[in-house]
């Protein structure tokens, strides 16, 4: 599954979306945030059905997020792309996160998934932005890169916890390029072919914690599981 001519970004799709395949197929599936597209036609392939929700048609009133969707529409819903970049400030994407975070787990069936991808500030990836741009420490774990006109947030696995409702429950996580934080180094014969194999191995490995983007799921819990029906 290792092109040697692909560029960083293509393998980070393709290590994420094969971890996103993994849990969607036979499931009522919605992608939050279109932030992924082709992953998306992927999914379509094992998925029972496809939604998709684009972050621009989502209701939205102040800091408060909607998806036109009913109560558990859904059995898994992923979100890739997107969380890192809501909101204009610290305040507006603190509130933001939280509101798009319980949509989501509102439209998530009991038992259902939920996968979140954030960037990680524990990555080599992330050191380095943390030391070239000028930030502000949100609370333990995260950081926030404050552009012009936007934001970049950087969240460790805890501090998605804290931000995401507490009844959910962390199945698994993957971490997305390890290995490779700069993406001309897999411009460089040999080095480069080898990293690459190895972002495959590193995404489920003890190494997985430094991912420069971790890919987070959790389940919803079912009060009704393990329950017996009585006549």
């Amino acid at each position: 599954m290792t092109d040697p001519g692909q560029s960083a970004s293509e393998l980070a799709q393709a290590l994420a979306g094969e971890a996103v395949l993994r849990h969607v197929a036979g499931r009522r599936v919605l992608d939050l945030g279109h932030g992924a597209p082709e992953i998306t036609q992927w999914a379509r392939r094992v998925a029972s059905s496809v939604s998709v929700a684009p972050l621009a048609e989502l209701d939205q009133d102040g800091d408060t997020l909607q998806i036109p969707a009913e109560d558990a529409a859904y059995d898994a819903v992923y979100c890739l792309r997107t969380l890192a970049h809501l909101g204009r400030d610290e305040e507006s994407s603190l509130a933001l996160v939280r509101s798009l975070l319980r949509e989501a787990v509102r439209v998530t069936a009991p038992g259902g998934l939920l996968l979140l991808e954030i960037n990680n500030p524990r990555s080599l990836r992330g050191l380095a932005h943390g030391i070239r741009h000028p930030i502000t420490i949100v609370a333990a774990g995260g950081v926030l890169v404050e552009g012009d006109h936007h934001v970049t947030r950087y969240d460790s696995l805890g501090r998605l916890l804290k931000l995401a409702p507490r009844e959910l429950e962390l199945v698994r996580v993957y971490g997305i390029r390890v290995l490779v934080p700069i993406s001309r180094i897999l411009s460089l014969p040999l080095i480069g072919k080898v990293l690459a194999a190895g972002e495959w191995w590193a995404r489920d490995s003890f190494l997985r914690q430094f991912g420069a983007h971790l890919l987070a799921v959790l389940r919803k819990p079912d009060p009704n599981a393990g329950r017996i029906a009585h006549p």
